[in-house]
């Protein structure tokens, strides 16, 4: 029971990690899902990130000059609820501030982020024990892009956008299997942004992005079986390139980005958990065309018993 509310737990922090680029990097596709015996759950978590680089196109990495201050802090919401034994929903409430801070001009904005909602299914449960067999659940997430995007911005370097800009549907598959003191998960989603027209006194501009996907792989130990986990994880996320036709026609660039990340997580009662998370987007030099940054993520859940 400890253990598998430890797990669920990190499927939660997967998602902040994911979102911890402070503007349309990374994905937020990745819902909240029960993983133990309990009937709802409810999550508060603050995160709080600092870009430090930029991988160009192409790949490697560019450090930003220290007159050169971008961060954003995001407070967020998740609640999920069992619909039957096997069945559950979920939604996704962010707010998230974006400042930056360059030479002499500033900017900053606040406001909400990309809601999501989705629906999983327990379509492998452990009703009974397997040395090799994991725990998974499937879901399907819908985000609504009420965050904004760089498409929408008009703020000075482009702070109100604190999403995608796109309705997406996404589906995925959360598997988690125990031994003993050791734990691991493996996450995988792809997700398909919708199409969209901006238009404006100029004309239309039509947007047609592309399929995206995204992973994690965690590995947790908790030291004498005790309420305390200890936890390393790595997720890699890929967008395809957005086209564009109409005002300007052409292909954007495809974005790689990959996040490291160490966890310790404590469970205070059997309904009670929190957690710290620190990430750091600069370690794994393999993303390209996007901002990397380093963060923190707390998380506090509470969880209702069947």
């Amino acid at each position: 029971m400890i253990r598998i509310s430890f797990l669920g737990l990190f499927a939660l922090i997967f998602s902040q990690i994911s979102e911890a680029a402070p503007c349309c990097g990374g994905t937020a596709n990745i819902p909240s899902l029960i993983s133990g015996d309990d009937s709802a759950q409810l999550t508060t978590s603050i995160l709080s990130s600092q870009v430090i680089a930029e991988a160009p196109v192409g790949g490697g990495i560019k450090y930003r000059k220290s007159n050169d201050n971008e961060s954003a802090r995001t407070i967020k919401i998740d609640a999920a609820t069992l619909l039957s034994d096997r069945w559950q929903a979920g939604i996704s409430l962010p707010m998230t501030q974006r400042s930056r801070n360059r030479g002499s001009s500033e900017a900053s904005a606040t406001g909400l982020g990309d809601i999501s909602v989705n629906l999983g299914f327990e379509a492998l449960p452990d009703w009974t024990y397997s040395p090799w067999r994991p725990k998974g659940i499937v879901f399907l997430t819908t985000t609504f892009p009420t965050g904004g995007s760089i498409y929408d911005a008009k703020e000075l370097f482009r702070v109100d956008s604190r999403g995608r800009g796109f309705y997406s549907i996404s589906a995925g598959l959360l598997l988690l299997k125990t031994w003993g003191a050791w734990d691991t998960s493996l996450v995988m989603e792809a997700h398909r942004p919708l199409s969209r027209t901006i238009k404006n006194e100029l004309g239309e501009l039509n947007l047609k992005p592309g399929w995206g996907t995204s992973g994690n792989f965690s590995l947790g130990v908790s030291p004498l079986n005790g309420d305390f986990r200890l936890g390393i994880s790595m997720a890699p996320s890929f967008e395809a390139p957005v086209a564009t036709e109409g005002l300007v026609s052409g292909q954007g660039e495809k974005v790689n980005l990959w996040t490291a990340a160490t966890q310790l997580s404590y469970m205070a009662n059997e309904n009670l958990s929190m957690s710290l998370t620190y990430s750091d987007q600069t370690l794994i030099r393999a993303s390209d065309n996007t901002a990397l940054n380093r963060s923190v993520a707390f998380l506090i859940q509470k969880r209702w018993e069947r």
